[in-house]
């Protein structure tokens, strides 16, 4: 079999959008590796104040770098470095303000919490950087949904597109169904054809 390509991809989104189907997908069809991480050992080992946020966010930091530097060739990342310390940065900002006045006593934390993610959101900007060779942001859909989780959700992408934007990695903001976005990338990079698109698609969905 032909090596995989040595090209360093990171896919980025919204909750719902279809990261992962896309990343399957796309590494069925070029051969590239599939870069993801469990979400359990993502997650905060204790229920403590700041375990949504700050633990979560290192966690999580800490698993995606272990699991891409074992990848000694190309992949594709599922979410990337900067998943995790976006989704707890959404968290902190669509927090309800009546959440202070309901817990005065927690308002230091609440300082510690936004200084820290200020500073580890540097931190995995510039893993992103060196680490990734393009990114394909998977543009949000508009869903009937709570008031609250789209507004999570439209955060999360704000945050994204912006870091993407200041960034020093090319991006692409693409939508579509998943086969138009594979066969789009895939040309883009010039990637190699293993399997055909829409067999990866139909096989990336029944693995959903």
């Amino acid at each position: 079999m032909k090596d995989a390509p040595a090209l360093r991809l990171a896919v980025t989104g919204a909750p719902r959008t279809g990261k992962t189907t896309v990343c399957t997908a796309l590494a069925l069809a070029t051969g590239l590796d599939y870069a993801a991480i469990s979400t359990h050992l993502a997650s905060p080992g204790a229920d403590r104040r700041l375990a949504p946020t700050v633990d979560a966010a290192v966690r999580g930091f800490e698993q995606r770098v272990d699991s891409e530097a074992r990848l000694t060739s190309g992949f594709v990342s599922d979410g990337s470095v900067l998943q995790e310390w976006v989704a707890a940065e959404a968290l902190r900002r669509t927090r309800r303000l009546r959440h202070w006045l309901w817990n005065p006593r927690d308002l230091p934390f609440r300082v510690f919490e936004k200084r820290y993610l200020l500073a580890h959101g540097g931190i995995v900007t510039r893993r992103a950087n060196v680490t990734y060779d393009g990114f394909v942001h998977l543009r949000m859909d508009r869903e009937s949904g709570t008031e609250g989780d789209d507004r999570y959700r439209t955060t999360i992408d704000r945050i994204l597109l912006d870091t993407l934007h200041d960034g020093t990695v090319p991006y692409l903001v693409i939508g579509g169904s998943i086969e138009e976005i594979v066969t789009r990338v895939a040309g883009m990079y010039q990637l190699p054809q293993l399997m055909p698109v829409p067999d990866a698609v139909s096989a990336a969905l029944h693995a959903a």
